[in-house]
């Protein structure tokens, strides 16, 4: 393809990238980081229509050049601005951005007032246009997780890529006399545009799949926690526990499930308001995450029920917990609007040893535990023990009553 035709191309993909990021953030709403986008497209395209311009001789070559360089930059920092908003991630290196940018901007200001034959503006500008592009290359490829990465490696490659040739057409620029430059680049010049079209389209699509997959990252989540609190939810426990019981019959261990409903809520929230109520199911789910082991999850199933999953534990341990967790409520002193606001905590726990390691038998048995300890009294501990259990059995709970520990029934 001809010159003309490249310049063209070029600006109207950049000008379908911006109308396409324009009219997703209006329809998708949360797009993180398109109107940054769109505007990054919008003054690179003008850049190649107003370099293009100069290159068929359209209007003077030197003001040309310091307008679409200018506007050229403007671009790539707003492209960087766009996938750090994206990436929810600083933009890198910020102030040198800005002084790089500003200087070639005076440098082209001040050769396009006082024209000179030296190729060392072009060649500045280059320079600059390829440590901008590097710098976005260097922020996709550091910031793409897992959920994301090969989209934001392969975009990443491309931004390199381009800023490479950049680098190379600076070197070049730099070692040209006006008249060599203007040899040279008649030859290069669709070669570049290609280079810029391939790049600006890469680009552009990795922009629009890391913008899905983060929004798929972020509904999966959604669909995962609970909005209130930011535990999981049943279905996220659920999913956890099958896992977690497949590995628990690998290595032949145990596992225990504590169901736990918070005394007294609904005198909170009658007398105080549902607000006061919001306030204090955030912060027992704040102490539930605190005293459980990393490996540990902690849901909330509904109302004022939580639910902690141990995998390899025993019940021995998970009574432990669960005593921790009842004395961690009771001691926590809730602020709100000047009054102090207090709970207590009902549990039960059912383990593996007991229940099996079927996720309903545990569920089922941990809440059968849970609202006996709620019938004798409330801020108690029980554990599930069916009337089918051994004597034996029967009798070391019994004795860890005694300690302390629990009930049983």
């Amino acid at each position: 393809m001809d010159t003309a035709t490249l310049v063209l191309a070029n600006v109207l993909l950049f000008a379908l990238c911006a109308a396409v990021m324009l009219v997703n953030a209006r329809m998708v709403g949360g797009m993180r980081g398109a109107v940054w986008f769109a505007g990054a497209n919008l003054c690179r395209g003008t850049s190649m229509l107003v370099a293009g311009m100069s290159w068929l001789h359209l209007e003077s070559a030197r003001f040309g050049e310091a307008i679409s360089g200018i506007l050229a930059m403007a671009g790539v920092l707003l492209l960087h601005q766009s996938f750090a908003e994206l990436l929810e991630r600083k933009a890198i290196l910020r102030v040198v951005q800005f002084g790089l940018t500003g200087i070639v901007t005076l440098a082209l200001i001040y050769f396009m007032v006082f024209p000179t034959q030296s190729q060392l503006p072009g060649a500045m500008l280059c320079a600059t246009l390829g440590v901008l592009h590097a710098l976005v290359a260097v922020l996709v490829f550091r910031f793409s997780d897992e959920e994301v990465g090969p989209v934001g490696w392969l975009t990443s490659l491309a931004l390199a890529g381009y800023a490479l040739i950049l680098f190379v057409r600076a070197v070049a620029r730099a070692d040209l006399s006006w008249s060599g430059y203007v040899a040279e680049w008649a030859r290069a010049a669709p070669g570049w545009l290609m280079a810029c079209l391939i790049t600006s389209a890469a680009t552009a699509f990795g922009f629009m799949s890391l913008s899905t997959a983060k929004l798929r990252v972020e509904l999966l989540w959604r669909a995962q926690v609970d909005e209130l609190t930011g535990l999981l939810n049943r279905w996220a426990l659920k999913r956890t526990a099958l896992r977690e019981i497949q590995n628990c019959r690998r290595s032949n261990s145990s596992m225990a499930v504590v169901m736990m409903d918070l005394d007294g809520l609904k005198i909170v929230n009658d007398s105080k308001g549902h607000s006061c109520g919001d306030v204090v199911l955030q912060a027992v789910a704040g102490v539930l995450q605190e005293t459980v082991r990393a490996g540990d999850s902690v849901a909330r199933m509904g109302g004022d029920e939580f639910c902690v999953l141990l995998p390899k534990s025993s019940l021995e341990e998970a009574m432990m917990v669960a005593e921790r967790l009842k004395e961690e409520i009771s001691d926590l002193v809730i602020r709100f609007r000047g009054d102090v606001v207090q709970t207590s905590a009902s549990l039960g726990v059912a383990s593996s040893d007991i229940s099996g390691l079927q996720w309903q038998s545990l569920i089922d048995d941990s809440d059968a535990a849970l609202y006996h300890a709620k019938r004798k009294g409330k801020n108690k501990v029980i554990a599930a023990a069916p009337a089918w259990m051994p004597e034996m059995i029967q009798e070391r709970f019994a004795g860890e009553q005694d300690k302390g520990y629990s009930d049983s029934i």
